[in-house]
């Protein structure tokens, strides 16, 4: 595998339509106007990684918009190139995320590619592009984007559910994602001490391997993420992060408490 397809992976690890043009796509549930048991804990975090010399930096974001609805975005850079990845979606009132649009632009080592996802929920349908190739594909209600299946997975973590498997539209494909609990563990980062909630997925093969660990703290955020593919393996690690506009403090800290 090379050296941008190998970035590609690590950093996914981790529109054509307005947002007023987009929830008219939606059913009249998700449409709802959010009520405040349905607000998601806004986040920022930098981390970095090494791969084969290379140092990657990635910055991820969740924001609440003006009409309610979420953004969410992954921009990573190194020397080879960037890549930024984002999706918008509502929470409806009963709590369920509905993804309307995820983007995805790569730019490395001089080679570009973009692609695009529109969920048109009342049809059914996916609108995948690739470049300018541009296709339509079934889609079933309850079925996330790569981005929303990991907030949702960390949702569920804070409910105490013990059961993680994810119907995901993954580009033009719909793919099963499934991830079990390893463990609790105290994990030493450069913020310091965190407590974290050790998650693998569960692949069909033995070739594969993604572990995650989640600040069990600070709403299950990612603070680092391990991958082992044919022999190759690459970490992502926290440098900083801030949930509902709170630094991440280290266990210990006077001014620590749950955001």
């Amino acid at each position: 595998m090379n050296r941008p397809a190998k970035l590609q992976k690590l950093t996914r690890g981790i529109g054509l339509i307005t947002i007023s043009s987009a929830l008219t796509l939606l059913s009249p549930g998700a449409t709802a106007t959010p009520s405040k048991n349905t607000l998601i804990a806004s986040y920022s975090a930098e981390y970095s990684a090494n791969y084969s010399g290379f140092d990657i930096k990635a910055h991820h974001q969740l924001r609440r918009l003006d009409d309610g609805s979420y953004s969410e975005t992954l921009d990573a850079k190194s020397i080879l190139g960037k890549i930024k990845e984002s999706a918008k979606f509502v929470v409806n009132e009963q709590q369920q995320i509905i993804p309307y649009e995820y983007n995805y632009k790569r730019s490395l080592v001089g080679i570009s590619r973009v692609e695009n996802q529109v969920f048109d929920w009342p049809n059914k349908q996916l609108r995948y592009a690739k470049n300018d190739k541009v296709q339509l594909v079934d889609l079933e209600l309850g079925t996330l984007d790569i981005v929303t299946h990991k907030l949702q997975l960390r949702r569920d973590l804070k409910q105490g559910k013990t059961v993680f498997s994810y119907p995901v539209m993954a580009r033009d494909e719909p793919k099963q994602y499934d991830y079990e609990i390893v463990a609790s563990e105290v994990l030493t980062t450069a913020i310091g001490a965190l407590n974290t909630t050790k998650i693998r997925r569960i692949y069909d093969n033995s070739t594969r391997e993604t572990v995650i660990w989640l600040a069990t703290d600070w709403d299950f955020l990612l603070v680092q993420l391990s991958h082992t593919e044919k022999g190759d393996s690459h970490q992502l690690k926290i440098i900083e992060g801030r949930v509902n506009d709170r630094d991440i403090l280290p266990l210990g800290s006077t001014e620590e408490k749950e955001p």
